[in-house]
């Protein structure tokens, strides 16, 4: 008997001590009614504001703001941000009264929270929200490249929002392969959370690209780096001039199936071809050109195929990388007749 009791204590006891060294959360209970600060690096990085009912709360950053609800089941918290088919959950963690820790299951990451104040966000009424418009930055190229990084809109869905105050062709260039950037062009403000933006609106351009732009259009430039697929941002920078010489998107009306993304850039000329075979099959020609005459001649071309699955995961191969051949300009036309191919040489390019 004294062994067993021996045995007892002793698990006991390392239990206990494991206990105390471990993170766990708390019995589940509301957080506190008011605002609690996001602690990163010792500042304060975002805002959340809680209410009593647990309904009516948001998630606030300097540049958005994400509406959400939250409810408890057990030691889980379950927040809805942004509407009620979202489901984030998350563990809680209170030090005591005023200091907690958010512990999010998927992405897995934490959140140190400080509490604030009492002071709820007012709920902003149309005045407000026509001030808080006219404090957009404004989109417009003077006589040097607006430039958007990763960093600008990390805390709040990679996204970052502008009015324009020009109508233009504007020229969108990343320095970047390593992250995606996708261009939003709306009639007014977009209301819903921002994370909500890819979801609800369909981007005027992805990557690289030309966008005429009309004065008072919102733009919403958005990054594939954010706080919730990394860590930290990069240093991707996303530059933005005016469209200029050739500079602009083009359309094949003879195949109908080819497009073409054309960037003058001084005495360089940059020429990315694709052509959709199929639904789930492209070919990318990708080439730099020098301008003799009416002539663009290149011999530096890359020839990429890639194919899709039924998720869309792209498996790419490249067929070469050192074609030779020419556009002939014509009647403000790209004609292909120098392509290595011969199926591309009934190609004619017109701006769109």
């Amino acid at each position: 008997m004294k062994k067993v009791l021996t045995v007892l204590m002793i698990f006991t006891v390392v239990f206990g001590l494991a206990a105390c060294g471990a993170k766990t959360a708390e019995e589940a209970k509301p957080f506190k009614a008011g605002v609690w600060s996001v602690i990163k690096d010792g500042r304060e990085a975002a805002t959340y504001t809680f209410t009593d009912d647990m309904t009516a709360c948001s998630y606030d950053t300097e540049k958005t703001g994400l509406p959400f609800d939250y409810e408890i089941d057990g030691n889980t918290y379950i927040f809805h941000m942004g509407s009620a088919d979202d489901v984030s959950k998350a563990k809680v963690v209170f030090a005591d009264e005023d200091n907690a820790t958010i512990i999010w299951e998927s992405p897995a990451r934490e959140e140190t929270l400080r509490y604030k104040g009492t002071e709820a966000q007012a709920e902003t009424t149309e005045t407000e929200s026509a001030e808080a418009v006219s404090d957009f930055p404004r989109l417009i190229i003077n006589s040097e490249p607006f430039t958007v990084t990763a960093e600008d809109g990390f805390e709040s869905a990679g996204a970052t929002a502008y009015i324009c105050d020009a109508t233009e062709k504007y020229l969108f260039r990343s320095d970047t392969d390593k992250v995606t950037w996708k261009v939003f062009v709306l009639d007014k403000p977009f209301e819903d959370g921002i994370r909500y933006l890819t979801q609800a609106e369909i981007p005027a351009l992805v990557g690289d690209g030309v966008i005429k732009i009309e004065s008072g259009k919102y733009v919403y430039i958005v990054c594939s780096e954010n706080g919730f697929t990394t860590d930290e941002p990069s240093d991707a920078k996303l530059e933005i001039t005016y469209a200029e010489g050739l500079t602009g998107n083009y359309y094949d009306f003879v195949s109908q199936r080819a497009t073409a993304v054309v960037i003058e850039d001084g005495d360089e000329i940059e020429i990315t071809v694709k052509w959709s075979s199929s639904a789930s099959e492209t070919t990318e020609w990708k080439m730099t050109c020098e301008k003799d005459g009416d002539k663009l001649n290149y011999t530096d071309c890359k020839k990429t195929n890639a194919s899709y699955d039924e998720n869309g995961n792209a498996d790419e191969t490249t067929e070469y990388d050192d074609g030779e051949g020419s556009f002939t300009l014509k009647d403000g036309k790209l004609l292909w007749d120098g392509a290595a191919e011969e199926s591309c040489r009934t190609c004619v390019f017109e701006m769109q």
